[in-house]
């Protein structure tokens, strides 16, 4: 019961910091996109780009997506567009590659384990600090009491050394263990 509950609340810890980041309007930065990636973006979406003016017709999203090595739906693509639409009936290369960024996040889980991770301060061996943990499970709205915050520490913390590492944090958020060798 007191671990379903400490998992709960490590997941809505993770919904907490999206909220946070849609607040403040943190979308996923192109700005950060690799080189290669907007490079293969490009190669993707230019074939679609029949006038030459930097933009695809949203019948055409689907197949650049494909080229650019999604598998999206149907209903996706449609969800993308109904988000997107301005009206004009097309869709600019950085917006393409917006979409192509929130695609690739969805398919890996792993970065909402890095993003949330990210968010705590670390020590100088980049593991979060026990009592750091404990102090943000202690601030969060529906408050968590201080011994069942220690006894997940102490669930959590594996190797008992007071540091939570990645691989400690993202167990703790739901993910399955990672295998060392």
């Amino acid at each position: 019961h007191f671990y379903k509950r400490s998992l709960h609340c490590a997941m809505n810890t993770v919904a907490i910091l999206r909220q946070t980041m849609d607040i403040l309007k943190m979308e996923p930065e192109i700005a950060v996109l690799k080189e290669e990636d907007r490079k293969a973006y490009f190669e993707a979406f230019q074939p679609f780009d029949w006038n030459s003016n930097g933009k695809i017709s949203y019948g055409s999203l689907l197949y650049a997506m494909r080229r650019a090595g999604a598998n999206p739906t149907e209903v996706e693509v449609h969800d993308i567009i109904n988000r997107l639409d301005d009206g004009s009936g097309t869709l600019s290369f950085d917006d393409f590659c917006k979409v192509m960024v929130e695609k690739n996040q969805e398919i890996d889980p792993e970065n909402d384990y890095k993003e949330s991770f990210r968010v705590f301060s670390k020590d100088e061996e980049g593991c979060i600090p026990a009592e750091e943990l404990k102090f943000v499970l202690q601030n969060l709205p529906g408050r968590i009491k201080l011994e069942e915050i220690e006894e997940m520490v102490k669930i959590v913390d594996k190797n008992g050394d007071g540091k939570i590492s990645y691989s400690e944090f993202r167990v703790m958020l739901g993910a399955i263990p990672l295998l060392l060798d």
